[in-house]
């Protein structure tokens, strides 16, 4: 794993060597065995985060499919990347290093980016966003929260700025803080550089005698819900005039606040808010990272948690 440390934005940024996995298993089993993890998101699908970067320059998205696929960034049927599987089934692997939970594929309910177009990717760039389709989960309370979706992340954090194919994960915990781990995430020679490592791992494994991957973290068994079941703050961009995303804003008691023509930042939407503008209004609606409203969450427990036995 990384080999080379240096400052940028968090607490700890790591030139990772590994590519077109997982950026953060061995670190996560070697140096996180005694800390307390308490948050893992990450950039994990090299082929989506090209797609979104070429979107947010103007391409479509069926150019910038084209072009992944033209640079053999993408398989000839790119599915489970561009709508989020790949991504969730890293997830789950995530979160057994990190928290000793097992997560299921109808539990993480991946969205993918079908969805967005190269005008929704560009109005969040020129308005101080970019467009990442993350995998998150963090532990909170006695509840585990997860999400693969597109995310809004504000420039001026790290996760911004992995562009292209490159892969990145951040994890927060209580001894060291914020740490970054990057490295490359699609492309013939990352990939090839991928399933030579793990060839040799396994024949370590085999070696030593190891029947399984090691994995140090006691299994837990928390509550599981889906972030976007949380009350939090979502890009809305679509052709709509202010006063009718106000209007539904006073109905539903959420506040509005416009950013450009076209662009609103929308605070305090909740799932059922979300669901009834959408409804009402052509607004494409994508949650900005890091404003989940824990308070309300604590003060309102989520009644209906999604728990899929695996």
């Amino acid at each position: 794993m990384a080999a080379l440390a240096k400052k940028q934005g968090c607490d700890l940024f790591y030139e990772a060597s590994v590519a077109g996995g997982i950026p953060i298993l061995r670190t996560l089993t070697d140096s996180y065995v005694t800390d307390n993890v308490q948050a893992v998101s990450g950039i994990i699908n090299g082929t989506a985060n090209y797609m979104l970067s070429a979107m947010a320059t103007g391409q479509s998205y069926e150019q910038a499919l084209a072009t992944a696929q033209a640079a053999g960034y993408a398989e000839a049927d790119p599915t489970n990347d561009v709508a989020g599987i790949d991504a969730a089934y890293k997830l789950m692997i995530l979160s057994r290093f990190a928290f000793g939970q097992e997560l299921s594929l109808p539990q993480i309910a991946p969205t993918g980016i079908t969805h967005l177009s190269a005008s929704v990717c560009r109005l969040a760039a020129e308005n101080g966003w970019q467009i990442k389709l993350l995998a998150q989960i963090q532990r909170h309370g006695s509840g585990l929260y997860c999400r693969v979706a597109p995310v809004a992340v504000p420039v001026d954090q790290p996760l911004s700025q992995i562009n292209g194919v490159q892969n990145a994960v951040a994890v927060q915990s209580e001894a060291i803080g914020t740490s970054l781990y990057t490295g490359p995430g699609a492309g013939s020679t990352a990939t090839a550089n991928s399933v030579l490592n793990d060839v040799l791992v396994a024949a370590k494994h085999l070696i030593n005698g190891y029947r399984m991957i090691r994995n140090q973290k006691r299994s837990v068994s928390l509550t599981v819900t889906r972030f976007d079941q949380l009350p939090q703050t979502y890009l809305g961009i679509g052709p709509v005039a202010p006063e009718a995303v106000k209007y539904y804003a006073n109905e539903a008691d959420f506040s509005v606040k416009t950013i450009a023509d076209d662009c609103y930042q929308i605070t305090g939407l909740s799932a059922v808010k979300r669901k009834k503008l959408r409804t009402n209004l052509p607004l494409t609606l994508i949650p900005i990272a890091g404003t989940t409203d824990w308070k309300q969450v604590t003060e309102n427990s989520i009644t209906s948690p999604i728990n899929v036995a695996i």
